[in-house]
């Protein structure tokens, strides 16, 4: 192949609703990847709940399912995931975003009235809050339960003695 000739990057053509959702939200979206198994927007916590609302707006009115996965060596601890169902046109879409231990993100039961319990389920879990939520609680543990037991530093072994009530281990 001669050196004057330029290699052609391949083009890569995008879903007219992703072109949509990062014209609306062009600040908060920092990467797009069509080309995996589900088309993925990974955004800013910031612009979380607009996001969503502009992929609502582009069809995406199904809430299938949120949640999160802990890694404990990066700063942003927490990766939190949503997947979306396009109804009409059936596709599948996923939007991520990474959170700090202790942060917050935007709730999304408002745009999504499905993602409600959801929310809880990973605040209960791992501790990720979520602004604006209207009954954020523990779900699945009780309220006096000491951890997150799905994040990867929750301890397995030690000492482990039953609460005043014996109802559960320490």
């Amino acid at each position: 192949m001669p050196d004057d000739e330029a290699v052609a990057e391949p083009t890569v053509v995008l879903p007219r609703w992703m072109e949509a959702v990062a014209a609306l939200v062009p600040d908060g979206v920092w990467q797009i990847a069509s080309g995996a198994d589900v088309p993925t927007l990974v955004v800013a916590s910031t612009h979380w709940r607009g996001v969503a609302e502009a992929m609502r707006d582009q069809g995406f009115r199904l809430f299938v399912d949120l949640a999160a996965v802990d890694h404990p060596e990066r700063s942003d601890r927490f990766d939190v995931v949503v997947h979306l169902r396009d109804t009409v046109q059936r596709g599948l879409a996923r939007l991520r975003t990474t959170v700090a231990e202790g942060g917050v993100l935007p709730s999304l039961a408002a745009v999504f009235p499905g993602a409600a319990w959801p929310e809880r389920e990973v605040f209960d879990l791992f501790g990720v809050g979520f602004e604006g939520h209207p009954d954020l609680r523990r779900l699945l543990l009780p309220d006096d339960w000491q951890g997150y037991p799905l994040r990867r530093d929750y301890p397995l072994e030690g000492p482990r003695v039953l609460d005043p009530e014996s109802r559960y281990a320490l």
